[in-house]
């Protein structure tokens, strides 16, 4: 009988086919997978040998490219020459990799100014050698191409140009020089892309402003009319001033009565009674006599009558000026006597003293153009504590191009304005008549005004001489007077006289005639008189290159293609000329000729900056001028600097000081020429054109 088991059991027939058939198609599926793993690998390893490729020619166009540019910039050499440098810098750049690439490489100049340089190199693959590709190749071009002075590249060039009295004997070389320096420049430039000024510089230099706004005449900048400052002017009548057994008290003007000192003390003791005299009047009652303006001295005068609280005399006082009472400050302290005094600070302008000097013809003198250097931080500091004024300086403006502002009476330009000196000889103490200056007499270079007299009927003594204060007279500028001599052009033998004496020739401002700029080269002359201040005629060289006031001729700094240059060159060392001393022996508060620092005896000098000899002072300029060169190397400014030490005139010692001082100006050592002579001042300004003019080479491609 059946069992139920063996009715209902499956076959096992249909199962043993399903396994047969999975086993099948397992052992299908691994070919297909092998099959398709030689191309997934292959492709893998092509992507591989490409990105070794790619990863090669970044290299070398890197290589490539400085490649070019070394050669390049080798212009003058063979091309078999340029074509080893080509393979220098592959080398240098590429280090091993260069001889694992079989590296080729060619440099040619398809057109003028134009290199180029072709790169292969052959680099063996890995995986793709299974399809028998067993190398790469990779090629690289790089295109370098001189770009020359052009509306693309401007230039805008100044030159600095020394004409002190030093270069009477050297004016045709320099004339000369700078020509040729001109005409290579202008004719190297494509349509006016050169520009050229021109700055002619002593003791001070010539701006040529026209924009009166940008001009200081209200007496807002602490220098403009400082020398006169509370310069006390007469004792009273009948009054012999007595200054005890010391050097005793007294103003500036102390030994002016026919007393006795050294003005060594007496230019140290003006500071003091300075400040005490600010005390008494108060600078804020000096400003109200005239609201910044001038007080009146072209008669008829306005007075007032003052009657001293010390003695009960009465006096008559022009309206603007002060008086300071007998021995106010302790016994002696006056010489005991009453002093007429000039007008505080703040209500002097220089600008208004020209119209008030009359020429020999009784026509007014006239403002020339040259301005003082602005003020430093310094001075502004010592200025608000002698003065109690609240002047703010966040700057040295006379090493800056800020420009002038309305708002800022500190970056605003005073105009210089050179002091009548006193009608004595500081040698022999005789009274010497204004007029041209003489070895025989002695007296000062700037006498070109009678230092006038006061009304008897005032109540003070005549004016006496010799007088230390008699370059401070205020009221000698009358209006009426005639001068004895204004000569504002060099006479035969380089001197000038008058408020103008020692200002050069004016700036010629950026320009692209050439004519214009060679014409006012060939009328450059040399001046006797002032000194020399090299930092002043870098600083308006700069001017005329910058986008900003005065001038606003250049471009804006960093703009691209556009290179600024100054050509500085000096025959000399900073330094003042002295004015009728003995240099070793300071007679006088003059002291030197005047300067767009004015004179080594006045306030800003010799108080504000302690330069009391004229070894401190020549230190003080090379101070002012390695800070200009700083400021202006630092606003993109290249600077070359020339020494021209013609037949010897500088010691050796002198020439290794002016040596080291401009080659800290020049934007680098190699730009610090040093000339002996004519053939060797036009070497230095030709190599100086040639650099500043030298096509740079940029990539192309």
């Amino acid at each position: 009988m059946k069992t139920m088991d063996n009715e209902t059991r499956p076959s096992a027939a249909p199962i043993r086919d399903l396994r047969a058939a999975l086993k099948e198609r397992s052992g299908s599926v691994a070919i297909l997978f092998a099959l398709a793993a030689v191309p997934l690998m292959l492709a893998l390893g092509v992507a591989a040998d490409y990105a070794r490729t790619a990863s090669l020619k970044s290299r070398l166009q890197q290589a490539a490219d400085a490649a070019v540019l070394s050669a390049g910039a080798r212009s003058a050499l063979t091309q078999a020459a340029r074509q080893q440098i080509v393979l220098n810098a592959l080398q240098a750049n590429l280090g091993s990799l260069a001889s694992t690439v079989n590296l080729q490489a060619t440099e040619s100049e398809p057109l003028p100014g134009t290199y180029t340089v072709n790169v292969t190199a052959t680099l063996p693959t890995t995986v793709m050698k299974i399809a028998h590709i067993n190398s790469l190749n990779v090629s690289v071009t790089s295109t370098a191409q001189t770009i020359g002075v052009s509306s693309q590249a401007p230039l805008e060039l100044a030159l600095a140009l020394d004409n002190t009295g030093s270069m009477m004997n050297n004016m045709s070389d320099l004339k000369s020089a700078a020509t040729t320096l001109v005409q290579t420049v202008m004719s190297a430039g494509q349509n006016g892309s050169v520009r050229v000024s021109v700055v002619p510089y002593v003791a001070a230099v010539n701006p040529g402003l026209t924009d009166m706004s940008m001009v200081d005449t209200t007496a807002g900048s602490p220098w403009n009319g400082n020398w006169y400052v509370w310069t006390w002017l007469t004792q009273n009548s009948g009054c012999t001033p007595n200054w005890g057994s010391s050097s005793g008290g007294g103003g500036s003007g102390g030994a002016g009565a026919g007393g006795s000192g050294d003005a060594n003390d007496l230019i140290e003791m003006i500071n003091p009674f300075r400040r005490i005299a600010q005390e008494l009047f108060g600078v804020a009652s000096a400003h109200a006599a005239s609201s910044g303006i001038t007080p009146n001295t072209i008669p008829p005068l306005l007075t007032y009558s003052w009657k001293s609280p010390q003695t009960k005399k009465t006096y008559t006082v022009p309206n603007g000026f002060l008086t300071v009472g007998k021995d106010i400050w302790g016994l002696h302290s006056t010489g005991g006597c009453e002093w007429l005094e000039n007008p505080g600070p703040g209500v002097i302008s220089n600008y208004d003293l020209f119209s008030r000097v009359m020429t020999s013809t009784g026509k007014a003198a006239t403002w020339k153009g040259c301005v003082e250097a602005r003020p430093t931080k310094t001075d502004v500091s010592w200025y608000n504590g002698t003065y109690g004024t609240s002047l703010t300086a966040s700057q040295d403006y006379d090493v800056t191009d800020t420009p002038p502002s309305a708002s800022d009476p500190l970056s605003k330009f005073v105009p210089y304005f050179w002091p009548d000196e006193p009608d004595y000889s500081p040698f022999t103490w005789s009274t010497v008549a204004a007029g041209a200056y003489s070895s025989t007499t002695k007296g000062f270079h700037n006498n070109y005004l009678y230092d006038g007299t006061i009304p008897n009927n005032w109540g003070w003594a005549a004016l006496s001489y010799p007088n230390w204060s008699g370059g401070q007279y205020l009221l000698k500028y009358d209006g009426t007077t005639k001068a004895a001599i204004i000569q504002e052009t060099p006479d035969a033998a380089g001197y000038t006289y008058g408020p103008n004496a020692g200002c050069p020739d004016p700036v010629v401002r950026l320009t692209n005639n050439q004519g214009n700029v060679i014409s006012a080269i060939s009328n450059l002359n040399y001046w006797m008189s002032g000194g020399t201040v090299i930092s002043e005629g870098l600083m308006w060289a700069w001017r005329t290159l910058s986008p900003n006031a005065p001038y606003s001729d250049g471009k804006a700094y960093n703009t691209p293609g556009v290179q600024k240059v100054i050509v500085l060159m000096t025959d000399g060392v900073n330094e003042l000329i002295d004015n009728g001393n003995n240099s070793t022996s300071i007679n006088t508060p003059n002291v030197s000729d005047y300067s767009a620092y004015g004179y080594l005896g006045a306030n800003r000098l010799w108080s504000a900056n302690s330069a009391q000899t004229y070894t401190a002072a020549a230190t003080y300029f090379d101070n002012r001028l390695t800070a200009a060169c700083t400021n202006a190397k630092a606003a993109g400014v290249k600077i070359y600097t020339v020494m021209f030490n013609h037949a010897g005139f500088l010691t050796t010692a002198q020439q290794n000081h002016v040596t080291s001082l401009l080659q800290q100006c020049a934007s680098q050592p190699t730009y610090a020429y040093l000339a002996t002579d004519s053939v060797s001042l036009n070497s230095a300004f030709s190599a100086i054109a040639s650099s500043a003019t030298a096509a740079p080479l940029h990539l192309t491609k």
